[in-house]
């Protein structure tokens, strides 16, 4: 069970740090990011996930959005960040680790919105500055949803102990295969 739940999270999308080069329709382009790269979708889908689990409802899942958008203006405005990359792959071990840790799950849970400024920064660098607007406009829609979606799993994980596991464990894979990459 928990092989095939790490395999159908590594194919829903691929393992992607830096997406450059939004030309096309910001819009669009903003709203598919969040699902095109393993890290973006991994931390959004684990930050909710620990909203349900340490019961921070929305406090959890907006300052985590606020924290993103700051992210992605200072990104926009000063250029990339240095260690920006690297704070981005550990945000998905550490989103990982608290769902496997229940002892330390709310701790680790607070630590997301400052990781989640490293993920908007990377977002704000990307954006062809002209799009930016349009396109965060997109990214910050999109990522709600999916801390939305993550919520949901959440509060089904808060009532089956082994599935919580295996879903920390599919974390854990994907955490590896980012920071692989």
């Amino acid at each position: 069970m928990k092989k095939i739940f790490a395999l159908a999270l590594l194919m829903v999308a691929l393992p992607a740090f830096a997406h450059p080069g939004h030309d096309g329709n910001p819009l669009q382009d903003g709203l598919l990011h969040p699902l095109t790269g393993l890290d973006h979708l991994l931390m959004l889908l684990g930050t909710g996930v620990l909203a349900a689990l340490t019961r921070r409802n929305l406090a959890l899942p907006l300052a985590t959005l606020v924290s993103m958008f700051a992210g992605a203006v200072c990104g926009h405005l000063f250029g990339d960040v240095l260690g920006m990359e690297s704070m981005i792959a550990v945000s998905v071990l550490v989103a990982a680790a608290a769902v496997l840790l229940p002892s330390r799950q709310l701790l680790l849970a607070l630590a997301m919105p400052v990781f989640a400024l490293f993920h908007g920064w990377a977002h704000g660098v990307e954006a062809t500055p002209s799009a930016f607007w349009m396109f965060s406009a997109g990214f910050v829609t999109v990522s709600g949803l999916l801390l939305a979606v993550g919520f949901g799993v959440g509060c089904l994980l808060r009532r089956h102990s082994g599935l919580q596991k295996a879903f920390g464990g599919g974390m854990l894979a994907g955490a590896a295969l980012v920071l692989a990459g």
